[in-house]
């Protein structure tokens, strides 16, 4: 990852709000992180957290395969507060990929080549820690991130970031896939975001971008927020 260029798009979202807590002048990570929010086990707990006054972040990153080191490599980590217009969205372009790569990389996030910026991994990283500074989460909510909080350690560790400096790891996380197949599934295997958002009938979106997705997984959060019982009851 030291040879990638990030390329910094901005979707969807209000891109205003980002370019301003880019240009915020950098500052260190706060030591006193306090006590962490307590952990969501079911969906009336859920419903109470997104119903109350917890801050929500929603997270979520993409991958390509490093085909010299055979693993996975971070394309782009997106992110967005629940119910808030405060986001950011970045991706990573790898100068070492293949030419057909990079041209498929550049299609796939409808992306120019004359949109590449010039910041590290690094200075990434403390862009989105100063948002977490900014907007002070309870709660990182991701579709399965166990693939993704691998992938962040790994980059942490090699930017040799303790482990109290990381918002994953100090700010309490859901795995929102993993807390679907508890109540829905009974514990079995979880199921795609794409097919999630099928069998609640959103909308369609452009999936596996990660502006998208994180868009999908507010809305899987604004339905479980609801009272169905007292709905379905309701006469």
């Amino acid at each position: 990852m030291q040879d990638t260029t990030p390329i910094i798009h901005f979707g969807s979202f209000l891109p205003i709000t980002t370019m301003i807590l880019q240009s915020l002048p950098m500052k260190e990570k706060s030591s006193s992180v306090g006590g962490k929010a307590s952990k969501i086990e079911d969906f009336n707990q859920l419903r109470q957290v997104l119903n109350g006054d917890a801050r929500l972040l929603i997270l979520d990153l993409e991958f390509y395969q490093d085909q010299k080191k055979h693993k996975n490599c971070v394309a782009q980590i997106a992110g967005r507060m629940f119910e808030g217009h405060s986001s950011f969205n970045y991706h990573l372009y790898a100068n070492n990929m293949p030419a057909d790569r990079q041209l498929s990389f550049l299609q796939q996030y409808d992306l120019r080549f004359s949109e590449a910026a010039t910041y590290s991994i690094e200075q990434i990283f403390q862009r989105i820690f100063n948002f977490i500074d900014i907007e002070q989460p309870d709660y990182i909510v991701s579709w399965d991130n166990s693939t993704d909080f691998e992938l962040l350690n790994r980059e942490a560790n090699r930017l040799k970031l303790a482990k109290d400096e990381r918002p994953w790891r100090t700010i309490q996380s859901l795995d929102l896939e993993r807390l679907v197949a508890k109540e829905v599934w009974k514990n079995k295997s979880g199921i795609s975001l794409e097919k999630m958002c099928r069998l609640l009938h959103f909308p369609p979106v452009k999936y596996h971008q990660a502006q998208n997705d994180v868009v999908a997984i507010e809305q899987i959060l604004k339905f479980y927020a609801r009272d169905l019982w007292r709905e379905l009851n309701c006469y």
